[in-house]
């Protein structure tokens, strides 16, 4: 576990300052409409126990990154159903004592919110004036059948991927010397160095994906 911890330290330590473990007072809010889930800030995923409410998340002054989706009822037929996509991920700088609200496109019925998804959304944030504003935003991409049902390690790739400042600082021991030959002792049963191995894997380039195969292959 210690290792998985090392390669994503800023992102667990980004975790100590938003969620409730620093010293600093929280100066700002970030919060929702209904129909808009907030999955994850700044890299921690978000739930019941570090959000006002479910739906409001008290945050220090500065930059923050929020990973979204549509998740709300609208028509099909004769019956409610819930609509839900795929996450989007946005930056927004926060001020202090700002009040922002991530609103909710209007839909009603399930070929609707299709149109409307299918098309791009466009994600809007009210700021506490009143002040309403378009974010630009990426759509949240993974691999697999469930590829975000780890919210925050389909972040962490992403960030990786993108190198922004949200990144967490892996390459930095991928570089270290002799970093080859050294002995980690981990618990057969414990994932922690697979889930490790494939986080380097993906956020290698396309020649390093190349040589740690070759390597693979050699062992």
């Amino acid at each position: 576990m210690l290792l998985w911890k090392k390669v994503l330290g800023p992102v667990a330590l980004v975790g100590v300052s938003v969620f409730g473990l620093s010293t600093h007072s929280y100066a700002a809010m970030i919060s929702s409409q209904s129909d808009v889930e907030i999955l994850a800030l700044d890299g921690l995923k978000v739930n019941r126990e570090n959000v006002d409410g479910q739906k409001s998340l008290k945050v220090q002054e500065g930059r923050h990154q929020v990973v979204i989706r549509y998740y709300g009822d609208v028509r099909k037929g004769q019956r409610d159903v819930v609509y839900s996509t795929a996450p989007d991920v946005f930056t927004i700088d926060v001020k202090p004592n700002d009040s922002i609200k991530i609103l909710a496109p209007h839909l009603t019925s399930y070929t609707q919110a299709q149109a409307y998804f299918r098309r791009g959304a466009e994600w809007k944030v009210q700021y506490q004036d009143g002040t309403v504003k378009s974010v630009d935003y990426e759509p949240l991409t993974g691999n697999g059948i469930m590829p975000f049902n780890d919210i925050e390690r389909a972040v962490a790739i992403h960030n990786a991927e993108q190198g922004n400042e949200f990144a967490p600082q892996v390459q930095q021991y991928v570089s270290t010397p002799k970093i080859a030959s050294q002995k980690i002792n981990v618990k057969k049963d414990d994932d922690t160095l697979i889930q490790t191995i494939q986080l380097l894997y993906n956020n290698a380039s396309p020649a390093q994906k190349q040589k740690i195969k070759a390597w693979i292959v050699g062992q």
